[in-house]
């Protein structure tokens, strides 16, 4: 707060008198504005320069791809495994499948002796217990 004097010829001239504090606040608000605007450019543009997909990115569902995989029975014959909307609910091409679907390819088909499968080029494969 002012002086009674500053009060009165901020009365007189139509001025309001702020205080210090309030000033401080709305310094601190449009920094917090700035920072959040700075972060919704910074995280995308930093998701872009590297490696599809990133999470936050502008493509974030689009790299990956489609998935295949290949059963190998007692009998050393390859089975291409073509109906995995069976094992899995529906096999997207966004969600990386290399971790975890060849383990469920050998809980769902006993007859399998190993599994492999293929992703973008990558490959895992597993023998079945």
């Amino acid at each position: 707060m002012g002086s009674p004097d500053d009060e009165a010829g901020a009365g007189a001239t139509g001025r309001t008198v702020m205080s210090s504090g309030r000033h401080l606040g709305g310094v601190i608000g449009t920094v917090a504005i700035c920072a959040v605007i700075c972060l919704q450019i910074a995280l995308p543009l930093i998701a872009l320069l590297q490696p599809p997909p990133q999470e936050f990115g502008f493509q974030m569902y689009s790299s990956l791809g489609g998935v295949t995989a290949i059963t190998v029975g007692a009998d050393g014959a390859e089975h291409p495994v073509v109906d995995l909307d069976r094992i899995v609910a529906k096999d997207r091409p966004e969600i990386d499948w290399l971790p975890l679907l060849p383990e469920a390819i050998c809980e769902a088909d006993a007859a399998a002796v190993s599994v492999q499968v293929e992703q973008s080029g990558r490959v895992r494969s597993i023998e079945c217990d």
